[in-house]
């Protein structure tokens, strides 16, 4: 893939160096985010120089995902298209999100949904956890810490699709060894009701999951949460796609809006899907 003169670089080839820019950073952090705790809890991978994808299985669409790693090419839109719809084959997914931060050609043709244009927001290294006596935060490393994470994330996020009697846990426990994905619980009179994760890797605290139970928010717990997060590493800097319900939260912590990604949405193995497709081919 080829773009402009030779010897220029885009930033997104391969030979660009991996701290070329902080969005390289968080990409290369956010693929490996995914992969690990995939691959960890029996999933799928589809590891490519262009994108990664991402597959439980799960009807959910926690960790059902592709994430661009460079932007897609008019004249190879088609392969990555049909390789993205081979890896998720006919697994019945009630959602997979593609993330791009680049803008992307019209995906309708090929069955995906505009799903919107999240901010990707960085906060430079430093700073200190303001003191919250109210809430016990205590980071996750057993199974019940993870039921506890799992009580909290499911509803408080939410996560559609995983609220079934019976299912496995959102994160499982083998997820937990790899020691750069970290979790918190917020606990308040003993009982959860705040929790956030962050995955820490090359140079970047990346901040997931961040999420307060419905009848808790508006105190502020989840942004006692997110300090926890941010400063995992403290002479890192932070970075996180936020939604814009949530931004002003986070440039109340210092958080600085940089861009906005292309998120699209799609379900596999859903026939509606499939005729959308076909009709958007025609048109």
């Amino acid at each position: 893939m080829a773009y402009g003169e030779p010897g220029l670089l885009a930033g997104w080839e391969h030979e660009a160096p991996a701290d070329d820019t902080l969005l390289r950073q968080f990409l290369a952090n956010w693929a490996a985010s995914s992969e690990s705790p995939v691959t960890a809890m029996g999933g799928r991978c589809l590891c490519r120089g262009d994108l990664v994808a991402t597959s439980l299985g799960r009807p959910a669409g926690f960790l059902n995902n592709v994430i661009l790693l460079v932007p897609l090419d008019p004249s190879t839109l088609e392969e990555a298209m049909s390789s993205i719809d081979d890896f998720f084959g006919s697994d019945q997914i009630d959602e997979v999100l593609l993330f791009s931060p680049w803008p992307t050609p019209d995906l309708r043709p090929f069955g995906w949904r505009l799903e919107g244009h999240p901010p990707l927001m960085l906060r430079p290294p430093g700073g200190s956890h303001p003191p919250r006596e109210d809430l016990h935060i205590e980071e996750v490393r057993d199974p019940e810490g993870l039921r506890e994470f799992d009580k909290v994330v499911v509803p408080g996020y939410p996560i559609n699709g995983m609220d079934e009697e019976g299912r496995e846990l959102l994160l499982q426990e083998s997820a937990l060894a790899d020691s750069r994905l970290r979790c918190w619980v917020g606990r308040r009179n003993g009982f959860p009701v705040s929790a956030v994760s962050v995955f820490v890797d090359r140079g970047v605290n990346d901040v997931t999951l961040l999420a307060t139970l419905p009848e808790e928010r508006g105190k502020s717990y989840g942004e006692a949460l997110m300090w926890r997060a941010t400063l995992s590493s403290p002479q890192l800097p932070a970075m996180l796609l936020s939604s814009d319900l949530g931004r002003r939260i986070y440039q109340r912590m210092g958080f600085l809006p940089l861009m906005r990604f292309t998120v699209w949405q799609r379900r596999f193995g859903d026939k509606r899907q499939d005729e959308i497709r076909a009709g958007a081919g025609k048109a």
